[in-house]
């Protein structure tokens, strides 16, 4: 199992390949925007999903691949922001959503 550190490295390093062979300038905008991207082509998959968009052929299993393809892009996206932004998200999580489990 990938620690969240280690895979907000590795998003990184990934990107930073992505940025290079596709002249990608990842300014603080393009960040935040590429997540927008990225959150809407997984709500397609899932209108998709649920009937709600064309199928373009794609039978259920295929649906259920572009699925998870897309939930990783969006968790890589953030992974990203967290880099760039330098937030300590497993600090960020405890004290926003943990918080609650200690009543």
């Amino acid at each position: 199992m990938t620690s969240l550190e280690e895979a907000q490295r590795l998003s990184e390093r990934v990107s930073q390949i992505y940025a290079r062979n596709c002249s990608i300038r990842r300014d603080d905008d393009w960040y935040i925007l590429k997540l927008q991207e990225e959150v809407g082509e997984l709500v397609s998959v899932y209108l998709r999903q649920t009937g709600r968009g064309r199928v373009k052929g794609a039978d259920s299993v295929a649906m259920q691949q572009q699925f998870n393809d897309e939930l990783a892009d969006c968790m890589a996206q953030i992974l990203l922001i967290a880099e760039r932004f330098d937030v300590d998200l497993s600090e960020a999580m405890a004290s926003k959503w943990f918080k609650y489990l200690d009543d």
